[in-house]
């Protein structure tokens, strides 16, 4: 039976994690006072590191009163001053200040900024830095994300994938057994019809999925297509083979078909994507890493986690993101930004930030096993936070296409919205102007 956990138990297994040493194995000693005389000590190395939490003041705690702590212990002399990632400006102002070569020493990215940033030579080429063999602990899908024509511009800090979640109150009251990892798009689909509500007048109250349109590529490999010519910078998009229209439409279906078992993207007031699920009135939903710790504090139901769907002919595949760090090219203190990374991304700060209020799944394979799987707080809670880990051995990198911001704010999205959220244009129709446009760009 799964444990369920309030905010008050959820807070209380947080504060463990706190001040416990989990960090002391990564602090080195500090140096013993030198003898020789030097009457004035040599000036502190400064450096910025950007970085969030997204999940409460308890989180930006996490960075400032035990990571910076611990690194500064073990590395005597250099200061870090903490700026927050979570502004809704801080990509926008992350690229002007590295434009004008003030960008943060060390800065948290993702998809989009990591990728843009990355390849207009804004980042610090970290192949020296690194040991292949250290390299080797990383899952490959992560480190894709910091290459670019074969050399090192970033480090994962940690992983995002998707599984499914559902909610076994609802699943319960409409006599539908619990999800496993042999089910198929088909026996989901029937879970959906069966867990979808109606009132008396026809309109849905309660639906069977939510589907996130904006995270489609999995679906699209798991029925044995793919989403352009490169898994990363392609300049080709290829949604108009017979798989891949096959797969977006599965879910398209969803929501627009005759039996309608999901909302349109973003008509439920006031909810996104990410905690949709935690409204209590969607049955299936997936539901990526880093939503573990919000789910537990948020989610008033019983609920669970478990893998993906397998394609009808049993294709599995799974998604994973670049969420990493960059160290800033014009950053003058090269050496101490790269020592930051590398604390940062060593296994004992990978164990707590994935023990800690933040819950983040570590990206070195040797930690996710039993820490994640084991200790988290997700697993201490009792829920199934392994399928995380079983996925990303079936994980690609979420993929970008070569001039990645002005593909999608020029065509992919624009068009991608007139299909799934304002039904304007039909999928395939859309999917073929997509293709087209895209070739134009790079003809």
């Amino acid at each position: 039976m799964t444990k369920r956990m309030n905010r008050r138990d959820f807070l209380r297994l947080s504060a463990t994690t706190a001040g416990t040493g989990l960090l002391a194995a990564c602090v080195a000693p500090a140096a013993a006072p030198s003898d020789s005389g030097d009457s004035m000590a040599e000036e502190p190395i400064e450096i910025r590191l950007a970085e969030g939490s997204w999940v409460g003041p308890e989180g930006i705690a996490f960075w400032t009163d035990e990571i910076i702590p611990a690194f500064e212990e073990g590395h005597p002399g250099i200061s870090v001053t903490f700026e927050n990632a979570e502004s809704p400006d801080y990509a926008d102002k992350l690229y002007t200040q590295s434009v004008a070569g003030d960008a943060p020493d060390v800065m948290f990215v993702w998809g989009g900024v990591n990728y843009n940033l990355m390849q207009k030579g804004q980042f610090l080429q970290l192949d020296d830095y690194f040991d292949s063999e250290d390299l080797e602990d990383f899952y490959p899908a992560k480190l894709d994300a910091h290459l670019l024509d074969g050399k090192l511009y970033g480090m994962p800090k940690y992983v995002s994938t998707a599984v499914m979640s559902y909610n076994k109150d609802i699943l319960d009251e409409a006599g539908v057994e619990y999800p496993d990892g042999t089910w198929t798009w088909d026996d989901y689909l029937v879970a959906y019809d069966a867990t979808t509500k109606r009132d008396d007048s026809g309109d849905i109250v309660q639906w069977g999925r939510y589907v996130a349109q904006q995270y489609m590529e999995h679906y699209v490999w798991m029925n044995g297509g793919e989403w352009m010519n490169a898994p990363l910078f392609g300049t080709k998009c290829l949604l108009d083979s017979e798989e891949a229209i096959a797969a977006l439409k599965y879910n398209h279906d969803l929501i627009y078909g005759s039996n309608q078992v999901a909302p349109i993207p973003g008509s439920i007031p006031e909810v996104g994507w990410h905690n949709v699920f935690s409204t209590g009135k969607v049955a299936f939903a997936e539901a990526h890493s880093w939503t573990v710790t919000n789910y537990i504090r948020e989610n008033d139901f019983n609920w669970e986690y478990t893998d993906l769907p397998l394609s009808p002919d049993g294709g599995k595949a799974g998604i994973t993101f670049a969420d990493g760090y960059g160290v800033a090219r014009a950053t003058q203190e090269p050496d101490a930004s790269v020592a930051m990374v590398k604390f940062l991304t060593g296994p004992e700060a990978q164990k707590a930030m994935a023990l800690s209020i933040v819950g983040l799944q570590p990206t070195r394979r040797s930690v996710a096993g039993e820490v994640w799987d084991v200790d988290s707080m997700g697993a201490q809670a009792g829920y199934d936070v392994a399928a995380f880990t079983r996925i990303m051995d079936y994980a690609r990198l979420d993929p970008a296409f070569q001039e990645n911001d002005k593909v999608n704010s020029e065509v992919f999205s624009p068009i991608w919205d007139q299909i799934w959220i304002t039904n304007e244009i039909g999928l395939e129709e859309g999917v073929n102007l997509i293709v087209q446009r895209i070739d134009e760009i790079f003809a």
